[in-house]
């Protein structure tokens, strides 16, 4: 099962050019986490727990989230970008994402924000 996510996590990268290199940071049976790189001090970390569904989607700048989405157990939410540590159960926050569309995300703030 893992294996499945790890070759969704390489082959979704791949389709943003802004993803300049990818590094799997830590894997164990049930679990990966990787480091897409965009800028030196600018990358997303993909967090994947297959055994009690928990996703994680963080967009880190300068050693701080400044955007994200969860899953803990299945259950979603986000990390807004005008609210990073806060935690958004609405609707629209607590929708379920996949990495492609999380990417997409990232690209609206980075260009929004001039992050690029």
């Amino acid at each position: 099962m893992i294996e499945k996510v790890i070759s969704e996590i390489e082959e979704t990268s791949l389709v943003f050019p802004f993803v300049k290199r990818l590094v799997r940071v830590d894997e164990t049976a049930n679990t990966v986490k990787y480091r897409l790189v965009i800028e030196e001090d600018l990358f997303v970390q993909v967090y994947v727990n297959v055994e009690n569904e928990t996703v994680g989607y963080v967009l880190i700048n300068k050693g701080q989230r400044i955007y994200g989405r969860d899953a803990i157990e299945g259950i979603w939410h986000r990390h807004t970008f005008e609210d990073p540590l806060g935690h958004d159960f609405s609707v629209k926050g607590s929708k379920k994402v996949n990495l492609k569309q999380f990417l997409v995300e990232v690209q609206e703030i980075c260009d929004r924000e001039r992050l690029l």
